[in-house]
């Protein structure tokens, strides 16, 4: 029997990080797109008066709007001030947009507007629209040459499920479809388990640095369940059907559960784009029925870092893999009892940033909490040097590396989903890679952030924001460094 240790990796979709996952379906600066009402950027004098920010330079949700060279206003002794920060709104449109790739000399930003590939300043002006896109967002090719996409269609009945991948010029001339691929549509189910979980068996993420391969999941029954013994204090793993009598867990909320999880197991793919076939990697880790949150290659295309779920005698916990896309093995870099999520490499590709989310129960520790704080560590890719970056007090963080791999930027919210036209206040920070010089940048107001990119030379980030409006609301704003000289630092 398999030791519970020896498991592979994964991760469970919980809490608000559920919300901004379903939104950021792709990684390698891809997302899908629905639909958004985005502010109009104030152009005169009268405007800026009438819609600028407050003195302590937080972006008000009617309009957001573009700031500059903010006056100095008092503190209080432990308040951390914002001077001369710019955010601008890239756009004036009621288009849902997202998904932001900055040009090579960081001049001009390609993002996804609706249906539609477009391009402008980073201050909104000389936008176009170049092409059509329907389903998933574009990425570049290393020269940022061409733009690469892909769609999914279905069968009437379901049984089916096709594939295209395309690529065009940047100008979006020159469109041409140059894969296909055809699955059977085969899904996968706990049982009525803990989980209650019905999904495709494949899943497919984002495409390889070179963009000759796209990385897929997929699940399979294992035939074992993993079952709560109270007696014994840990989980342990049957073959299914010989698992004894379970008791109904009585815990509000979970009533007529019982404490079982039905093991699956997960594998890595690749779509060859160039044979278009869909080629085995190899076994990634033994979990319940889950979505595989952001699976992110490596800068070098060697290897990919993705959040899984494991069952072992711990129960279920959410933790960061690597596979090594070569040879397919499976590295667990994460044992932390809760969720480990969200991973992104360094550009160096040495190290690795993730999310680690403390569980709600401690008898099945991959049901994240939802008053706890969620933290940002770092990890070498062998699995040492695990270091924590980020600890504001019962918030959840999520970051992003600069491009020379020297600082962080993240986001700081309260935990909880929010319902229509419910908004909070979501601070912007900026951290050295080692976890010093912890600086605010800024503080906006919205539902979520659900990405943020850093420009070529590192002097700009573009935010996507996210609210729901009786619909998916998605914004670009552009925060301007260059004009950050008065920052103070946390301390």
């Amino acid at each position: 029997m398999l030791s519970g240790k020896t498991l592979a990796i994964g991760i469970v979709l919980v809490a608000a990080l559920t919300v901004s996952a379903c939104l950021e379906l792709e990684t390698n600066l891809e997302e899908t797109a629905p639909m958004a009402t985005t502010p109009a950027v104030a152009t005169s004098a009268d405007e800026t008066a009438a819609n600028a920010t407050d003195a302590d330079n937080r972006i008000k949700k009617t309009p957001v709007v573009t700031t500059s060279e903010w006056e100095p206003h008092p503190v209080e002794a432990d308040e951390v001030p914002v001077r001369n920060l710019s955010v601008t709104a890239l756009s004036n449109t009621s288009a849902d947009e997202a998904n932001p790739v900055w040009s090579p000399d960081g001049r001009r930003i390609f993002f996804k507007s609706d249906d539609r590939i477009c391009v402008c300043d980073p201050d909104g002006s000389h936008r176009e629209e170049l092409a059509e896109i329907k389903w998933y967002s574009l990425v570049m090719d290393p020269e940022q040459r061409r733009a690469f996409y892909k769609n999914r269609t279905c069968t009437v009945d379901g049984s089916e499920e096709t594939y295209q991948a395309y690529v065009m010029d940047i100008d979006g001339k020159n469109q041409k479809k140059i894969a296909e691929l055809t699955i059977e549509d085969e899904y996968v189910d706990d049982g009525g388990y803990i989980g209650c979980t019905r999904m495709s068996a494949y899943e497919m993420h984002s495409w390889s640095p070179d963009r000759t391969e796209i990385f897929f999941t997929r699940l399979e029954e294992t035939g074992y369940t993993w079952v709560w013994r109270g007696e014994e204090g840990e989980w342990v793993r049957y073959m299914s059907g010989t698992e004894p009598s379970i008791s109904v867990l009585e815990e509000r909320g979970w009533e007529g559960q019982k404490l079982i999880a039905k093991e699956h197991l997960k594998t890595a793919w690749v779509w060859d784009l160039k044979e278009n076939e869909l080629r085995f990697v190899g076994n990634v880790s033994y979990g319940i029925v889950h979505g595989t949150i952001g699976p992110v290659w490596s800068p070098d295309g060697k290897y990919v870092a993705l959040s899984c779920s494991d069952l072992s005698e711990s129960g279920e916990t959410g933790q960061i893999f690597m596979i090594n896309m070569e040879t397919g093995d499976s590295k667990r870099l994460t044992s932390f009892v809760g969720s480990s999520t969200w991973p992104r490499w360094s550009l160096d590709g040495k190290k690795i940033i993730y999310v680690q989310i403390p569980p709600k129960y401690w008898w099945y520790p991959g049901i994240t909490s939802d008053v706890e704080g969620a933290d940002i560590w770092v990890v070498d890719i062998d699995g040492s040097n695990e270091k924590q970056l980020t600890d504001i007090s019962e918030n959840w963080e999520e970051g992003f590396w600069s491009h020379d791999g020297k600082r962080i930027v993240y986001a700081s919210w309260k935990p909880g989903l929010r319902s229509v036209g419910e908004t909070r206040e979501i601070e912007v920070w900026m951290v050295n890679e080692d976890g010093g010089d912890e600086r605010l940048l800024t503080t906006i107001t919205t539902g979520l952030i659900v990405r943020m990119v850093w420009s070529p030379d590192g002097s700009k980030i573009a935010v996507v924001t996210w609210e729901y409006e009786e619909g998916i609301d998605r914004d670009i704003y552009v925060i301007n460094l260059s004009t950050t000289g008065g920052l103070k630092n946390k301390d």
